[in-house]
């Protein structure tokens, strides 16, 4: 998915597609908005997940951002490994 390899040290913190979804449902409307936004933008990368995976959020470093070269998003990891990522926000 992603041409960029998200080092191990990017990844913040762990969730689930059901958290993803259930930010989806928020009452601001434009929280809800992104997160309907970023749930169909991952899409693809949902359909590679198999039993055991995990999804984690990453981020590049503070300086990637500071010098207009972040970017966040997605990462399956499967045995501890980095399976496959998607880049959901850049600068």
């Amino acid at each position: 998915m992603d041409s960029q390899q998200v080092p191990k040290a990017w990844l913040t913190a762990e969730t689930t597609l059901q958290e993803i979804m259930a930010t989806c449902n928020n009452e601001d409307p434009q929280v809800a908005a992104v997160a309907n936004h970023y749930l169909n933008q991952a899409a693809p990368l949902f359909q590679q997940m198999q039993p055991g995976d995990e999804l984690w959020n990453y981020s590049s470093p503070g300086e990637d951002w500071a010098n207009n070269r972040g970017n966040a998003g997605l990462a399956i990891v499967r045995d501890g490994e980095i399976l496959d990522s998607m880049c959901m926000v850049r600068n």
